[in-house]
This record gives C-alpha cells, sequence and structure tokens, in this order.
C-alpha cells in the first residue's frame, strides 16, 4: 500500500501537470477588463506580455491614481523538483489607493497628531503613537474621519487604523489601545476588538446570521470540554487545568438559541480538524 505522502505526491503532480497544460498567463485586455469590473473605470497606461508575464498600468479614473494589473506563470516546486508552472495574477489598486489617500490627507494628519502629542507611521495601514490611550483615541477618530472622506464609493472599507504605546520602533511590543476599522469612525477598545473577533469567528464557523449578547467570564470546566482535546498554539493562552479561565461569548442563533463560542480551539474527536470551542448545535 502507498503511503499516504507519496498518493498526495503523485495527485499534486497530476493536477499541476493539469495547469501546465492549459494554463496561461491572462492578456493585457483581459487584465484591464477584470480591473474596471472590480475596481471601477479607469485607462490603459501602458502594458506589456511575454510567454510568462502580463502586466497593465492602469489609471483610476475616480480617485486619480496609477495602479498595477498583473499575471505571470509562477513555478510549482516540490522538494527542490519543477513540477512545471501555473498561473497567478496580482494587483496593487489596495496599496495604491492607499497611498494616494494618505498623500491628500497628509496634513490633516499631521495636524492631527501634532495637537495631540501622538506620532504615526503609514504604509498599508494607519499606526499611531501616543503616551496615553486617551490621545490615541482622540486622534485615530480624528483621523478615521479625515480618511473616511477619501472612502469613495466604500473602496477603503476595512481600512484599519491602529493606536498603541510610545515606542514607534516597535510598536506590536506596545501597550495595545485599540482601533478604528472604516467605514465605522467608532473606537474600539482591546475589549470591543475581542468581541468583534468572536462575532466574526461565530458567523463563519455557526450561524451567519448570529447576534452577540454578551461576555462571561468562567473556567474550562464549565464547559464539560475535555483538556485533551484543547489545541495547543505556540504564544496562546490555552486551559491546561480544570479551573483555568475561560471567556464564554454569547450569542443568539437565527432559530433564537441562546449559545456561546469559548475563546480556545479543540479537535473533533478524531482529531482530523480544529475549531473554537462551541456548544452551538445545527
Amino acid at each position: 500500500m502507498w503511503k499516504k505522502y507519496e498518493l498526495l505526491l503523485v495527485l499534486v503532480i497530476l493536477f499541476s501537470m493539469t495547469l501546465t497544460a492549459c494554463g496561461k498567463v491572462q492578456d493585457p485586455k483581459s487584465l484591464y477588463q477584470e480591473a474596471k469590473r472590480t475596481y471601477g473605470d479607469c485607462t490603459i497606461v501602458s502594458e506589456s506580455r511575454t510567454d510568462e508575464q502580463s502586466v497593465v498600468v492602469l489609471h483610476d479614473k475616480l480617485q486619480d491614481f496609477d495602479y498595477e494589473m498583473s499575471s505571470t506563470m509562477e513555478k510549482i516546486m516540490i522538494d527542490g523538483s519543477d513540477f512545471g508552472s501555473t498561473p497567478y495574477s496580482n494587483n496593487t489598486f489596495k496599496i495604491s489607493l492607499i497611498k494616494k489617500m494618505l498623500e491628500n490627507q497628509k496634513a490633516q494628519i499631521d495636524k492631527i497628531c501634532e495637537e495631540n502629542d501622538t506620532f504615526y507611521k503609514a504604509d498599508d495601514q494607519l499606526i499611531l503613537y501616543s503616551p496615553d490611550a486617551a490621545s490615541a483615541k482622540t486622534a485615530a477618530i480624528a483621523c478615521a474621519k479625515a480618511i473616511q472622506e477619501e472612502n469613495l464609493n466604500s473602496r477603503l472599507d476595512g481600512f484599519t487604523i491602529y493606536a498603541g504605546g510610545n515606542k514607534y520602533e516597535d510598536y506590536w511590543n506596545n501597550e495595545h489601545y485599540g482601533s478604528i476599522v472604516l467605514p465605522d469612525i467608532t473606537w474600539r477598545d482591546p475589549q470591543d476588538e475581542s468581541v468583534d473577533y468572536y462575532t466574526e469567528m461565530a458567523h463563519m464557523q455557526t450561524d451567519a446570521n448570529a447576534v452577540f449578547l454578551r461576555t462571561e467570564k468562567g473556567v474550562f470546566k464549565d464547559t464539560g470540554a475535555d483538556l485533551d482535546r484543547v489545541v495547543h498554539v505556540l504564544g496562546a493562552d490555552i486551559p491546561e487545568s480544570p479551573e483555568d479561565e475561560v471567556t464564554f461569548y454569547y450569542f443568539r442563533s437565527s432559530s433564537n438559541e441562546e449559545y456561546y463560542l469559548c475563546d480556545f480551539n479543540y479537535y473533533n474527536e478524531d482529531y482530523s480538524k480544529m475549531a473554537w470551542y462551541t456548544n452551538y448545535v445545527k
């Protein structure tokens, strides 16, 4: 009997051969049509094509900036062996839009941060560094209002402003104060962020229309779960004894039933899958 990895390798090879046989880069015209369909009206600035790559530079009419759409043949490498190529598409629309937006709002963001004893770093997101949470919140809300003015046709939805402690070089080891996610101009402290995250997980894992109700603290034994099936993730704070604290996020389902999602991942009975622990029943 073949080992599982041998069978998997054969399947990958066969799949890659299929891709290589029928795959090819998109031509500039199809990239232009895709861009227009996805992002809005645009004009072609330049285009190029070879057997391995197509690139088209486009000008966005709505907000006056250039971005790139590309299609390339990417090699499939397994353990150092070459199994052909498959088409891969990429574009710089989002990062180019954000760069344009930040250029337009730079003077306003500079002013806001100066008034609130805050400085910032901007690339594909906006990170604020403040000596205290109050200043960070004030600056973040003001910056979000300015940036939202650039959110035409909701194309900046999901853009996030993060705010934290005053160490510019090492933000993620600072105290994290909170964030704002466009189009909402609503400050989210860490507790709000957790609620938003587990609500998203509940929608994905259980009921797409679930409504968040509340959070409660409890201990692991309250769940009735098996400690042996708790997923151990490096760096994560996971329950290791029946008395360890866990957080219960309560929701109301589409059928008006109350259930919870807990803040630890849990294996199914044959350990083939894992998900956030829940008492939800379909």
